[in-house]
């Protein structure tokens, strides 16, 4: 019986010093509030940034499409040309 009971003591005392406190739980909670504050900023950075490459690509692709019509406007002229001379 004493083996038991210094074996359910034991068991208690393990328990007692693994078991988190309190302030323990406290203070992770603070670190957990401190890390998704910090994740909700870098998600709205990156949120601008993705809009602001987003401007940049549609920018560029206006660009190109205006270079294209160039290009084409320039050869239709080169084949205008051509065709006059013959």
């Amino acid at each position: 019986m004493d083996d038991k009971l210094d074996l359910l003591l034991k068991e208690i005392h393990e328990i007692k010093t693994t078991m988190a406190t309190k302030q323990d739980v406290e203070i992770v909670n603070v670190k957990l509030d401190k890390l998704s504050e910090s994740i909700e900023k870098k998600h709205i950075e990156n949120v601008n940034s993705d809009n602001l490459l987003l401007k940049e690509i549609q920018s560029l692709r206006e660009g190109v499409v205006f270079v294209n019509r160039k290009v084409a406007d320039a050869e239709l002229e080169i084949s205008m040309m051509k065709q006059r001379n013959q």
